[in-house]
């Protein structure tokens, strides 16, 4: 890439990094996106500003991605998710579903050859958490949206009395949970964990305050969030940190008392109590994905067509129509089927094995892997979707391994 050039992607990715948390765009509801006359958002079509950015990024990495698609494995999962459209209940919505998916693996394929300005990259990172933790603070404070500006960068018009907002309770006071720009705190939270694991395995020599600010604005925006499941992610890739690191720690008080003192301060705001039915949901709601799964174990429902499928199949309730099961791996295999769903599973695995001795990889593994366990949002929601291509696309760099970025 010439001079010139380099410089407009380097501007074009702080750009994109630093919007990526955002989700300002529009929807466009057609007869598909309504289940028992309920507009359902995760159906509906959607352009958001970031997707307008990442096809710039694409269109001007094309030679990277065009070859990355000549792959083997890309092609035979393309393939596979294709032929899934055919079987699902919905072919309009598995086709844009389709091309989201297409979206991802080009950005990955980006991140994967592209040459990267860490120092842009960081910058990104942190002006999108100091954005994200103002907005988040006067939440908090005000127990409402901001709107104004605001709604151009995603924020949606919420107040402590909507119902269905998501609060939380702490020592008998309730307490709006702040969303960012957000659909969700835990998306959120989500979000600021992987981004806070990537940091956290990079190495920033030249720039140690500017990471060190940015982990610190993270672990805000994830206790405030109140998203118990992000916590105890935290905690626990923070202890990974330690076991992995405990020989060479310069001080090895100082990095037990960092983890301590970490875990201390994530209990307060795991006492609190969100949702009381929460796990009763999440039971329910994993019950049903367990019963699609039966019904249709080799074709699944369809990509992006779980909500359409369960509605069917179970009916409609308070529960079932809204939410898609909590929990990656169900939503997956339910979708797509029990062998493409394992294949994608294990071609994952086997390609990332080769970076096992990376920190940062087993960092983000681990984050994806407890917050999967617990939510949806890697599969349904807009910023958490575009993260993953991003970090793995990033971690996956041949010319950098991430540690040797110019």
């Amino acid at each position: 890439m010439k001079k010139n050039n380099q410089r407009f992607f380097d501007i074009l990715l702080l750009l994109f990094i630093f919007l990526l948390p955002t989700q300002f765009g529009k929807h466009f509801f057609l007869e598909f996106s309504y289940i028992s006359g309920i507009r359902i958002d995760y159906l509906s079509y959607a352009i958001y500003t970031t997707d307008l950015i990442a096809l710039i990024i694409i269109f001007i990495n094309r030679q990277h991605i065009f070859k990355f698609f000549k792959e083997k494995t890309t092609l035979l999962i393309l393939f596979f998710l294709a032929i899934s459209i055919v079987f699902s209940f919905s072919p309009w919505i598995a086709f844009y579903k389709f091309l989201k998916a297409v979206e991802i693996l080009a950005l990955f394929a980006v991140f994967r050859n592209a040459l990267i300005n860490k120092l842009f990259l960081l910058y990104g990172f942190l002006s999108g958490a100091v954005l994200q933790l103002g907005l988040s603070v006067f939440h908090l404070i005000n127990q409402k949206s901001i709107q104004g500006l605001f709604y151009y960068l995603g924020e949606r018009y919420f107040t402590s009395s909507i119902p269905g907002i998501a609060k939380a309770s702490l020592q008998g006071v309730e307490i709006l949970r702040p969303y960012g720009t957000f659909s969700h705190p835990n998306s959120m939270a989500g979000f600021y964990l992987l981004v806070y694991s990537l940091i956290l395995g990079t190495d920033f020599k030249k720039n140690q305050i500017l990471k060190n600010v940015s982990l610190v604005i993270c672990i805000f925006l994830i206790l405030i969030s109140f998203s118990k499941t992000a916590i105890l992610g935290l905690i626990i890739v923070n202890i990974i940190v330690l076991l992995r690191n405990y020989k060479k720690a310069f001080c090895k008080f100082c990095a037990v008392a960092r983890v301590f003192v970490l875990s201390l301060i994530s209990l307060i705001f795991l006492q609190s109590t969100t949702d009381p039915l929460s796990l009763v949901k999440r039971v329910q709601l994993i019950k049903s994905s367990i019963s699609i799964i039966s019904t249709y174990p080799i074709t699944g429902v369809g990509i992006g067509n779980y909500l359409v499928a369960q509605s069917k199949l179970l009916g409609s309730s308070t529960v079932f129509p809204l939410q898609p099961v909590h929990n990656i791996f169900l939503l997956l295999i339910a979708e797509v089927g029990i062998f493409l769903g394992g294949a994608i599973i294990f071609f994952l695995f086997k390609y990332f094995y080769n970076f096992r001795k990376y920190d940062v990889l087993i960092y983000c593994a681990i984050t994806i892997i407890i917050s999967g366990f617990f939510d949806h949002y890697w599969l349904t929601l807009q910023q958490n979707i575009l993260l993953l291509g991003v970090v793995f696309g990033i971690i996956a760099n041949p010319r950098s391994r991430f540690e040797k970025f110019r």
